[in-house]
């Protein structure tokens, strides 16, 4: 499971890039990022706002990310085997709350935009992450209203700290007698 510590670092990337003027602003205005759980209970806003929800989390499998650490002990005969980070792949549902359709649509592209030209975010900790968008929307409302969400993905390496002490294979050298005396 993700570790905590860098999902704050993430939302609160996000959240400083989404409330940051020259990406995402009605009339010139800040809109302001509210960081939301999924949680049934009704959740009281003041518009306009914009609310980022992490939706999923799922293992990365870039076998290129999947990096391990190696410690030898020739005296002992082991290894020490480590996989510090994981690659994980986090999507968050970014929404724009305001008064009148046309300023959700309009928070919408500027969202689309936003992602489009930050394809990489540096967390406090000078951490990188890699963020992409849905490509596609759909109309799922009955009243045929435009969807007024997009699904940013996140990839991440979070810190896993599993280790194994394991067996170092030995080689082995076969002689081989020559046949028929030659």
């Amino acid at each position: 499971m993700p570790d905590e510590n860098v999902l704050t670092e993430i939302e609160l990337a996000l959240k400083q890039g989404l409330e940051d003027p020259a990406n995402v602003s009605l009339s010139g205005q800040a809109v302001p990022v509210r960081v939301v759980t999924p949680d049934p209970d009704l959740v009281e806003l003041t518009l306009p706002v914009t609310t980022l929800q992490l939706i999923d989390v799922r293992r990365g499998f870039d076998r290129m990310e999947n990096e391990f650490e190696v410690e030898k002990d020739l005296v002992a005969g082991t290894a020490r085997v480590a996989w510090p980070e994981q690659p994980y792949d986090l999507f968050y549902t970014v929404r724009g709350h305001t008064a009148s359709s046309r300023d959700d649509r309009l928070l919408l592209g500027q969202y689309l935009r936003f992602a489009d030209a930050h394809p990489v975010l540096t967390g406090a900790s000078g951490r990188r992450f890699y963020l992409a968008r849905s490509l596609a929307f759909r109309d799922r409302s009955r009243e045929r209203e435009f969807e007024r969400a997009l699904t940013f993905e996140v990839k991440a390496r979070m810190p896993v700290g599993v280790e194994k002490l394991v067996p170092l294979a030995r080689e082995h050298r076969v002689e081989v007698e020559a046949v028929n005396g030659t």
